[in-house]
């Protein structure tokens, strides 16, 4: 999956250009408190008031930066909510890449582009498989279960206890091992790969010439 130039600089929290604490409080956030990015695409989904309410109600002692998109309507039904803890609420943004770097954990469908997005800066994911889930979306779910990349729900009516699993010490520390680990290179290997194409195709396109 080819990410966005700005998902490769400074993607790992130890080489962040940023204070991720500071720009969390710039931003009417806890800076030390354990954070989550909430996405389902450029126009939302109504599922984000549903994983707000339950996980303020759950107590969960998490905060979460949700964007929103293009739906002003979801944005102005999350704004009216009551939660304990503090909420961001971001439009459609161009800068996603800033908010990953804010967060500690990704909320969202299973999506290539967006599971690629949140592992490019080591968070580790929640995201949703049941027979509702697109079929082009189901094995990508499979794949974050085999690598340890996060937790798959068959609801996210489960938000909660989930999030309270992800974030105990031990499992935690396991899957942002994991994430770690990841690395997409896709921006740089596509144009090797096309090269590598071209050239075999005037290659073969000489040899045929010459016979």
């Amino acid at each position: 999956m080819i990410l966005k130039p700005k998902f490769y600089e400074n993607q790992s929290r130890e080489k962040r250009a940023i204070d991720p604490g500071a720009e969390r409080q710039k931003l009417g956030l806890e800076p030390d408190c354990p954070t989550g990015i909430v996405m389902f695409g450029g126009h939302g989904s109504k599922v984000m008031v549903d994983i707000t309410r339950k996980l303020s109600e759950a107590n969960s002692g998490v905060q979460l930066i949700l964007i929103c998109g293009h739906n002003e309507k979801l944005a102005a039904e999350l704004k009216a909510l009551q939660t304990k803890k503090p909420i961001l609420f971001v439009g459609f943004a161009q800068n996603v890449e800033h908010y990953m770097a804010l967060a500690d954990f990704f909320i969202g469908k299973p999506g290539p582009g967006s599971i690629s997005e949140a592992l490019q800066f080591h968070l580790p994911v929640i995201v949703q498989r049941n027979a509702g889930t697109l079929p082009q979306e189901r094995y990508n779910a499979e794949w974050v279960t085999e690598n340890g990349y996060g937790i798959v729900v068959p609801s996210f009516r489960k938000i909660a206890p989930a999030v309270q699993r992800l974030l105990e010490p031990a499992t935690f520390a396991d899957f942002r091992l994991n994430t770690s680990l990841y690395c997409n290179r896709a921006l740089f290997e596509v144009p090797l790969i096309l090269e590598k194409c071209a050239k075999h195709t005037e290659t073969s396109r000489k040899a045929h010439a010459v016979v």
